[in-house]
């Protein structure tokens, strides 16, 4: 496949520039030249590559300037990046940094939305916890025990015994399925294992805090968003009071009802639903697109431990991310990198509209080469890693429903046109708009 001139995202952002050293401009001289550089022998390694360079990078390199200028404003002293989407902004930020004449102390942490939501959790209060039973797919019997850290081969007999189904299928979005897990939570031999497993994950999560400065008013958590709930599971894990909070920088912010934001301490990159700030450069369903963008290049952190010395270290599910790296991990962060080692200063000129026309015309108007290459993308929204998908895939004929799907418009781009018609026609507004989630 012949290398284009320009792609069509590099001409987006050539068109944004007014001036030869407008931050538009800056960007397009980076993303070129290192799309150029990055070899891509298939089409697959391609379309990642381009849309890693035209799209991606802008979006995050976009968000890292930000955070590092704002946590100067600030004045932060330090910036902890939460694993795993905080990875590549730590990564971006350790080139950006100089750049940017910020000097402030940074480090990636472990952190997980199991861990540090198990650790907050009242085991007197399991069966009304949302968190063990939400996410994008709602949890089965497998995934029920995976985040209260319980091995369902042991506690399969308790799970029929109170009509729980054990088959994959078989989740809380239905609801005799769900009123059978509450029952499960409520039995005596749950609840005591759970509070067990909860008070040693709370120990360890108060001590790796403290080593790493998690709660310090003087340090800002980075992280790719959404809800706030991770982090208000550190501080109520941890006890804080208002006075002990961190700052929290993210790319962008949706809080639930019945969620947790700060309005001093929490602050967003694109947008705050919490503050309707930025909501007309929000992508439809941007936390699929954005995570996507954060791929992790280590599996999920399942807990912590005691390391020889007393420290305390995490666990994780594995020391890499095979499916990630079999899909064409090292292109893609290879290609931001690059990008990021292009410029030759911080762009300072208000990125967002850019950003926003780049993003939505990849997420919402793929190609089809593109839905395919990124379609491919093993992603995960289970906080137990239990619910790997293709980012897309063609709707079924028979009943062509959403259903799993993170990615609409590339499954849509991936259908025959008769199904992609009967999807649209039957479809809510807004499961195609992707509104924000709500509890």
């Amino acid at each position: 496949m012949p290398e284009p001139t320009h792609t069509r995202y590099e001409k987006i952002i050539h068109d944004h520039s007014h001036r030869p050293d407008d931050a538009a401009a800056l960007l397009h001289t980076a993303a070129r030249t290192a799309r150029i550089a990055i070899p891509a022998d298939t089409e697959h390694d391609q379309v990642i590559r381009d849309v890693a360079a035209g799209v991606a990078a802008p979006a995050l390199i976009g968000a890292t300037c930000w955070m590092l200028c704002e946590a100067r404003r600030r004045g932060l002293e330090r910036l902890r990046f939460l694993s795993r989407d905080g990875q590549i902004f730590y990564e971006l930020a350790r080139r950006l940094a100089p750049l940017a004449d910020v000097d402030l102390g940074m480090e990636y942490v472990y952190s997980s939305r199991m861990t540090w939501s198990l650790a907050a959790t009242d085991p007197q209060s399991l069966d009304r916890t949302a968190w063990l039973f939400n996410s994008f797919m709602k949890s089965n019997a497998a995934d029920l025990c995976a985040r209260l850290g319980l091995p369902t081969e042991t506690y399969a007999p308790l799970l029929q015994s109170v009509g729980v189904s054990l088959a994959a299928d078989a989740r809380a979005d239905q609801a005799d399925q769900a009123d059978a897990m509450r029952r499960f939570l409520t039995l005596p031999e749950v609840t005591e294992a759970a509070t067990a497993r909860i008070a040693n994950t709370r120990d360890l999560l108060i001590d790796y805090a403290a080593e790493h400065n998690l709660t310090d008013p003087r340090t800002g958590l980075v992280d790719a968003g959404w809800t706030g709930r991770m982090i208000g599971s550190l501080l109520t894990a941890c006890e804080t009071t208002e006075s002990r909070r961190p700052h929290v920088l993210l790319w962008g912010h949706e809080p639930r009802s019945s969620g947790w934001t700060d309005p001093d301490r929490v602050t967003a990159y694109m947008y705050n639903t919490a503050t309707q700030q930025g909501l007309d450069v929000r992508v439809p369903d941007a936390p699929f697109v954005v995570e996507t963008f954060c791929m992790g290049e280590h599996g999920i952190v399942t807990g912590y431990q005691r390391n020889p010395s007393g420290g305390v270290e995490s666990i994780l599910q594995s020391a890499n991310n095979p499916a990630a790296e079999a899909w064409g991990l090292r292109t893609y962060r290879s290609t931001i990198y690059a990008v990021a080692d292009e410029l030759t200063e911080i762009p300072t000129d208000n990125l967002r509209p850019l950003i926003h026309q780049l993003m939505n015309t990849f997420w919402r108007h793929p190609t089809t080469p593109e839905a395919n290459a990124w379609g491919r993308y093993p992603y995960d929204s289970d906080p137990a890693g239990t619910a790997v998908r293709p980012l897309a895939r063609p709707l079924d004929p028979d009943n062509p429903t959403r259903g799993d799907r993170a990615w609409l418009s590339g499954a849509l781009a991936l259908s025959n046109p008769e199904t992609r018609h009967r999807y649209l026609e039957s479809a809510e507004a807004g499961e195609n708009h992707g509104d924000p989630a709500s509890d």
